[in-house]
This record gives C-alpha cells, structure tokens and sequence, in this order.
C-alpha cells in the first residue's frame, strides 16, 4: 500500500521531470545527445537503432556472453562468496533465474529445447563450485611432496600429473511444459546422488515464487519465504510449477586418473571420514518404492550429519540416476551403417 510520503515523493519527482522536460534546450540536448550514440540522423541510423535495442533484449545469447555468465558463476563461487558452506547442506538446492529470449525461441515461440542446455550449465556451475569449493583451493596450495603422498592415495604416480579437471559426461532433460518469450524462470539444481565414479545433479526449471525454501544457507541475511517452517507445501503446485528437469553427471580427473566423488568431496570438508567398519544400517529405496513424489531432499540438521544420514540420502538419490547410468549403453546401437543408410545432407552449405 503507498503511503501519504511515497505518494508525495511520486507527485515531486513527477512534476520536476515534467519541468525538464518543458525546457526547451534541455530537450534538444538530449535529443541530440540520444541521436549522436545511436546514429539515428547518420544514413541507416534508424536501422542501426533496431538492432541496438535487438542486441540489449537478447543480451545472453551474444557472441561471448555464454562465456561471461560461466566465468562469473564459477570465480564468485571459488573466490568471492563470502559465506562458507556447512556440509550438512551438501544435497540443499542452489537458485539461479534468468528469462527466455526472442532469441531462443523455436517456430512455436516457444524456448528452444537446445537452450535449455546452455542456461542449466550455468546453474550447475554455481552449484558444484560452491561443493567443491574446499577442495579446489586445498588441491592447488599443495606443494611437490603433498601432492606425491595424494597420488599414492589415489592409485600410484602415473598418469597424476596435471590440474583437476572438473568435466560433464552426459546429460538428459525431460519437458514438461513450454516456456514462452521474455518469461522468467528458476532453476533449482542440487546434488542427488554419487556412485564410485559421477556425480549426479538435477535441475528443476520452474515458475519463480512457487518455492518457498525455509532457509538460505549462503545468504543467510535473507528471510525465509515461509511462514511457519513446518507448513507443508502443496505437491500439485510444485509439479504444476516444473517447466523441465534434468539429470546430468560430472566426473573429477587428475591426469589420466579418477578422482572418487566420496574422495573429492572429503577434500571439499563436505563430508566426514568414513568411521572404520562403519556399514550402513538404514533401510535402503527398493525397485518398488515410488522416488518420484519425494525427490526433494530431506530436512536435514547439523547435528544429524553423519554417515548413515548420508548414505540413506545418497541410496534415495541413485534409484534414479541408475537409470540414467544404463543409457551408456547406447552408445553400442551405432554399427556405422551395416545396413545401408538413408543419406546424407549438409546442414547449412558444408
């Protein structure tokens, strides 16, 4: 509601913008100041002028600034967040939005399923940066001898030379519902699972608003959108909020050598030590247990941060991301044409 102040503070601002504007010199310098950037009164300059404002209204889909978005995602995570990161928080989502534009539309004018790829790499970015964020930085503070004592850890020296190296093996995405131009959007994207070898991260795109977490663990100066913590969300309403979700997996490499994701994320002081003889107790998911209706992560304190919370997440979230795993196998349904093909066509003029 506007108060008598903010109504007052309109009417004022109003009035001495109109007063301005009546100026006659002061318009024409603007107006000549305006032509002068744009080139409106040069030959072509209207044209000029269109594809000026085309250029500000598809600003991420510009020549470099996919890079710029990666680049900022990945250095305010690594070097500039200023909050560390409890590990209990390890399978909480991270948030980031963004809108379709008229450039990434298809013939329907709608978002085009290929740019749904670029804008969760983004997403994915931030997240696994602030996971891993510990480890990065121990990784590259060790010195000569440090690092030959990891190698001796990770399976013997060959092959151990070289950066880190952080890389995606695959990634599938299932549509759910369209998203039309210039519409914002969120992508939540957390941890779901690991095996002995991949992380597995989903994204959710999804209306803004809809989620309402109870907490920010980054940010804690942000209050939380719900107003009674033990409220229950609505299930219809989120799943009716899903534009798209996605499951990708990345693999962490040192040289020629794998890196475990249970190893990578000890590193990272995300996890504890596993106890010795530890064995997980819990109740595990079986193949008749419905995962979909309960994909959100667990509530999960500081004080119950331990192993056996943490395999019993890990278990929830690998029923899914087997499946994802099997489709490797498709890789072997190409024979290279053994039995003949259809043709061949270039795609543009080559």
């Amino acid at each position: 509601m506007v108060t008598m102040a903010q109504a007052m503070s309109i009417v004022v601002a109003g009035a001495s913008v109109a007063a301005l504007a009546s100026q006659p010199l002061l318009r024409s310098s603007v107006m000549a100041m305006l032509a002068k950037w744009t080139g409106c009164n040069a030959p072509g300059g209207m044209w000029r002028l269109v594809f000026i404002l085309l250029a500000l209204a598809n600003l991420k889909n510009l020549p470099f600034v996919w890079h710029l978005r990666f680049s900022r995602a990945l250095l305010y995570q690594l070097y500039l967040q200023p909050t560390p990161i409890p590990p209990h928080a390890l399978f909480q989502p991270l948030i980031t939005s963004t809108r379709t534009t008229l450039m990434e539309t298809d013939y329907n004018l709608h978002k085009s399923n290929s740019s749904y790829f670029s804008d969760m790499d983004i997403s994915r970015t931030h997240l696994f940066t602030a996971l891993i964020r510990n480890g990065i930085k121990k990784n590259s503070r060790l010195g000569g001898a440090k690092k030959s004592a990891v190698a001796a850890a990770i399976g013997g020296t060959e092959g151990t030379r070289g950066k880190h190296i952080v890389a995606l093996g695959g990634i599938s995405c299932l549509f759910k519902k369209e998203i039309l131009p210039y519409t914002k959007y969120e992508m939540w994207t957390r941890l779901l699972t690991w095996d002995r070898k991949w992380f597995y991260l989903v994204t959710h795109l999804v209306k803004p608003g809809v989620g309402k977490p109870a907490g920010w663990t980054l940010q804690p100066w942000r209050k939380s959108k719900q107003p009674d913590k033990d409220e229950d969300v609505d299930p219809e309403k989120l799943m009716g909020a899903v534009y798209a979700t996605a499951i990708a997996k990345y693999v962490i490499k040192r040289g020629r050598i794998t890196i475990s994701p249970e190893q990578a994320l000890q590193d990272a002081d995300m996890v504890p030590v596993k106890p010795e003889g530890w064995v997980y107790a819990g109740e595990t998911v079986s193949e008749n247990d419905h995962v979909n209706g309960d994909i959100l992560p667990k509530p999960v304190k500081a004080g119950d941060w331990n192993w056996d919370t943490i395999e019993a997440e890990r278990l929830r979230g690998l029923k899914v991301a087997q499946k994802f795993a099997e489709m490797d196998g498709m890789h072997a349904f190409f024979d290279g044409g053994k039995n003949g093909a259809l043709g061949e066509f270039a795609d543009l003029l080559y």
